[in-house]
């Protein structure tokens, strides 16, 4: 396998792997999760906080996971990218030789359709490897983890029809906190399924 080839195949490698360990933290924080509800249930409030801290990270984790395949991901689209403009120019080199012929002819149509097919290729690799950066380049964090774990301990305690409110700090709303943690979760889901399109 010619050295370029391994390094994407490498790459892609590296993506799934890193696909994989983010979908290990999910598994991990929907666990963290039900440990926070039941030591709510219990009345435990310190074991629920550190098992939300837990369940935090775990999601933090995986988002972590996610954005670093996502940046792998176009990495190995360039990588593909050169790939293809090796064999593009493995090609041309070939149509060169057949070109001398066209062009003795002075045929302007072939020549013309010719460099119209070249031409069209370079700028879909460009517009591929400018959105690819684009995406990356846009993509946010999340909320600080102290208002995560406040908005996942309120969460887990309406799940278990328990009221928090005398134990945990006033003015924490776990609705407001979940859905914009909810949103810019669904707002990373779209792009890396954006991301997989494209590639």
């Amino acid at each position: 396998m010619p050295k370029m080839e391994q390094h994407l195949f490498n790459l892609k490698f590296a993506a799934k792997e890193l696909q994989r360990n983010a979908k290990k933290c999910e598994k991990e924080e929907k666990a963290e999760k039900s440990k926070v509800k039941k030591a709510i249930q219990k009345g435990n409030v310190e074991v629920a906080r550190i098992h939300a801290e837990n369940a935090i990270r775990q999601k933090n984790q995986s988002l972590n996971f996610l954005r670093m395949s996502a940046r792998v991901d176009a990495v190995a689209a360039k990588v593909q990218s050169a790939v293809t403009m090796q064999q593009v120019t493995k090609s041309m080199a070939g149509v060169v030789k057949g070109m001398d012929a066209t062009l003795k002819s002075m045929n302007l149509e072939k020549i013309s359709c010719l460099m119209d097919k070249f031409e069209q290729q370079f700028e879909t690799l460009d517009v591929q490897t400018a959105q690819m950066e684009d995406t990356m380049s846009s993509t946010t964090t999340l909320t600080t983890p102290q208002n995560q774990v406040e908005s996942l301990l309120h969460e887990m305690a309406d799940e278990a029809g328990l009221d928090l409110n005398m134990e945990l700090p006033q003015g924490q709303t776990g609705s407001v906190g979940t859905s914009v943690a909810s949103a810019e979760q669904d707002e990373l889901s779209q792009r890396l399924a954006r991301l997989r399109d494209q590639v």
